[in-house]
């Protein structure tokens, strides 16, 4: 029980997702998650022709690390929940 929440965690923290896809009940999100995390990535890491200023790419660097953080304590008490065993 705690690899699989190990796992979900550090999937959610560098894959914005799969962690909800692979070990809860709220798939929509997780694939929504992914999705938009693969998107967003592919936007942060090629650069704009032209782009002197580099801030809005630093900027984008800690918004997503906010949200890899969110992701992974929120799919960590997720996980934790799915896999308790029924009170």
């Amino acid at each position: 029980m705690k690899a699989k929440l190990w796992i979900g965690t550090a999937l959610n923290f560098f894959l914005l997702g799969p962690g909800y896809l692979f070990f809860t009940p709220r798939k929509l999100l997780g694939a929504f998650l992914t999705v938009g995390a693969v998107l967003a990535t592919y936007v942060e890491q090629v650069p704009l022709k032209g782009l002197a200023d580099k801030t809005p790419f630093e900027v984008m660097f800690v918004a997503f690390f906010c949200l890899a953080l969110g992701c992974a304590i929120d799919g960590y008490q997720e996980i934790k929940r799915s896999l308790a065993p029924p009170a």
